[in-house]
């Protein structure tokens, strides 16, 4: 017989084979997971005609005659590609995105499948609706974890499972507190009251006889200028260097440079020319009657400020030309009257208003005007407080600025100082380098005591005129108007309430009220309940900041670590720890100049609760949230990986079994430990490529149409043989 007649026969078969595969690829187009099949062709044995041979001598040698014998098939494949994922927010439906395998178990053994369509049992389990296997993972204890030595078995939804009671141990709080929480008391000013300059005086704080501020600061330089009298035809000397103010010179040291100056510069001087302060007036003046023949032109001081040079030149001038015979030392050859701020022990009789004015004040034997103290505290109008003016400086009797002060703090009530933690004075004089620049020096301040409760308002001084033959002390009264720069307003104080729970899960409300210190960046806190529990102890204590605004310590005033109650209910004693943060973490607790917006953010207790809901995340996770608002796992969903997953046995149902050229499967956590991760929500489609397919059905057709005509011919050769004997 014709060995083409069996290539050819072969050939038919292994065609239809590969029209098998084809069909059974296309039947399964639409089919969960499926993984397309692929056929591949091999030559089948030869006969050998005739066997090589080497070459001899100089011929070439001859290969070998063989002739092939068909073909067969060579293998069926499983073409492995990841097939398109399909969602259909199906929370059961579940797709892999990787190489690795779901695992399911009949009770005997263990099967895998890329098919995720998965549906409830009425256990609880997740079963492939197609045969009732059951998905393998792992089941979490009571408290989703997972203990060391946990079995991977089948994966049950607890349904209807009831998450116990836990108690608090723990609160946490968040946000900010106000740094600018300190309470306040209302503070208030007069108007300057001016004294006569004496030479101890600031030169930082002097004033002209009008009350006007010669704005002379540390650093400025004064410039002294004048002409030589006796020296003719010389021109204008100056002082070099400058006279320096800095923040303690004092007129007398003004006007002891002034004095060397002339001294030094000036002819027929002698060093007899004196400089001094008038005790009076308070004017500088030039005294030439010891230095005969001495002449001083045009005296005059000049500051390098601009914005007090005017004031400066026009007060330091002592006019054209000073000399030995010029009128009475001491008047004549002065400046303008120096002023400065009063002080507590200045006599009124000698004091002047902010625009230098004398006040007005005056007694006379048994008529005396008499100043009233007016005004309310907390809202509640205060009794008038009267004062007895005096002006008899000589009897020991005239009133002074520290009597004045005295009534205002017997009028309101005040105590020594303020309440606060800089401990300041309650009615005192402004007094020259005061650091408040809010606040005229020689002014009085009245601060009243922290909190509204201690409100002043409606703050007023009269004076009677006790003699209508004279004018009245409306400077004074004017001079004393009330000027508010900061209003009273209570200590800050910010409470929040959480929820905490006890081992039976009964709830109470924890609230936590934190009042400021009064000192800077220390608070106070107190913990109370709402029912009623008793309090065991550390429900008070202290809150400390550090300058990054974050807490740096807090303490418990009975030495605490925890806030402890007995719910009384039997249940055991609550032991809550307080996360209220610590040095530089800034999601706890902090002190900024910002709203106060503190909370109880967070405690871990929980009433009981039943299973309401389940999810299932990329990594396998199956977790349940309980009406108790818990959200805990219940499960996972392990896959299985294999060395050749090709080599998987397939058993029907999408399912395949190990063969023993798969390799074992390794069961591990998608995402964690498998590269691969599930797709919740999703089925994986079938891999196969219909176009191909159909490409498929056509080169199978030709080829089995091929071998047919093999057939056919070979046939009509025999036939021809045959007839050989016709």
């Amino acid at each position: 017989m014709l060995r083409s007649l069996y290539s050819g026969i072969s050939g038919l078969r292994n065609h239809q084979v590969r029209m098998d595969v084809t069909a059974n690829n296309i039947a399964n187009v639409n089919t969960v997971g499926f993984k397309a099949g692929r056929v591949t062709f091999e030559e089948s044995m030869a006969q050998l005609l005739k066997g090589s041979s080497r070459p001899p001598g100089n011929a070439g040698g001859t290969n070998p005659m063989q002739v092939g014998l068909g073909m067969s098939v060579g293998s069926i494949d499983t073409i492995l590609t990841q097939g398109n994922l399909q969602a259909t927010g199906q929370i059961t439906d579940l797709a892999i995105e990787g190489r690795a395998y779901f695992a399911y178990s009949d009770g005997e053994g263990t099967y895998f499948s890329r098919n995720g369509a998965l549906q409830f049992d009425s256990s609880g389990r997740l079963v492939c609706p197609t045969n009732g296997y059951v998905l393998q993972g792992m089941m979490a204890d009571y408290s989703g974890s997972y203990p060391p030595g946990t079995a991977i078995g089948d994966v049950r939804i607890p349904f209807g499972e009831k998450a116990p009671a836990n108690a608090t141990t723990e609160v946490g709080f968040s946000s900010n507190l106000d740094s600018d929480s300190e309470g306040l008391g209302t503070v208030l000013h007069t108007n300057r009251f001016l004294a006569v300059g004496a030479g101890a005086d600031l030169m930082t704080s002097i004033f002209d006889e009008n009350g006007n501020d010669l704005g002379i600061r540390a650093g400025d330089q004064l410039t002294f200028s004048c002409i030589d009298g006796s020296n003719v035809g010389g021109g204008t000397i100056t002082n070099t260097p400058p006279f320096t103010v800095s923040a303690t010179s004092s007129i007398t040291a003004l006007a002891a440079d002034l004095e060397n100056f002339l001294n030094a510069n000036i002819t027929n001087a002698n060093g007899q020319i004196d400089v001094d302060i008038d005790a009076t007036t308070g004017a500088i003046y030039v005294d030439l009657s010891s230095a005969a023949g001495a002449v001083v032109n045009n005296l005059t001081i000049r500051s390098d400020r601009p914005t007090s040079a005017a004031y400066v030149s026009t007060l330091f001038n002592w006019g054209p030309s000073i000399d030995s015979t010029t009128g009475t030392a001491g008047v004549n050859n002065s400046v303008g009257q120096v002023r400065s701020p009063a002080s507590s022990t200045d006599y009124l009789v000698n004091l002047f208003d902010a625009a230098g004015n004398s006040l007005g004040l005056e007694d006379d034997n048994s008529l005396a005007d008499v100043i009233t103290i007016n005004g309310a505290v907390g809202g509640n109008t205060i009794t008038p407080y009267n004062l007895t003016y005096s002006s008899n400086i000589g009897g020991g009797t005239a009133t002074t600025m520290g009597d004045l002060l005295t009534a205002i703090q017997a009028a309101f009530n005040l105590p020594d100082t303020d309440g606060t933690y800089a401990n300041n004075t309650s009615v005192e004089i402004n007094p020259a380098g005061s650091g408040d620049t809010r606040i005229p020096v020689g002014a009085i301040v009245i601060r009243g005591q922290p909190g509204l409760a201690f409100a002043l308002s409606n703050f007023s001084s009269s004076a009677t005129n006790a003699d209508n033959d004279n004018t009245a002390p409306t400077r004074f009264v004017a001079n004393m108007i009330g000027t508010e720069i900061q209003q009273a307003r209570d200590i800050g104080q910010h409470a929040t309430s959480i929820v905490v729970y006890d081992e039976s899960g009964d709830s109470h409300v924890m609230t936590t009220t934190f009042t400021h210190s009064g000192n800077p960046s220390e608070w106070l806190w107190e913990i109370t309940l709402g029912g009623d529990e008793q309090i065991l102890g550390g429900n008070t204590g202290h809150l400390f900041f550090g300058q990054d605004g974050t807490v740096s310590a807090i303490t418990f005033d009975d030495g605490s670590t925890t806030f402890r109650f007995d719910p009384m209910n039997g249940s055991n004693i609550v032991s809550v720890q307080l996360d209220v943060g610590g040095p530089s973490d800034l999601s706890g607790i902090t002190q900024f100049r910002a709203p106060t917006t503190t909370a109880a953010r967070e405690q871990d207790g929980y009433p009981m609760g039943k299973l309401t809901e389940v999810s299932i995340d990329e990594y396998g996770e199956v977790a349940g949230l309980f009406t108790n608002g818990i959200n805990k796992s219940l499960a996972r969903i392990y896959v299985a990986e294999f060395n050749n997953p090709a080599g998987l046995l397939k058993k029907g149902d999408s399912m395949y079994a190990l063969s023993n050229n798969s390799g074992e499967a390794v069961m591990l956590r998608p995402g964690v430990g498998s590269a691969s991760k599930i797709k919740p929500g999703a089925l994986e489609m079938s891999n196969v490529e219909l176009a191909n397919e159909f490409t498929e059905l056509i080169t199978t057709q030709r080829g089995y149409q091929s071998n047919a005509r093999v057939i056919t011919t070979s046939d009509e050769m025999l036939q021809e043989l045959v007839q050989l004997v016709r």
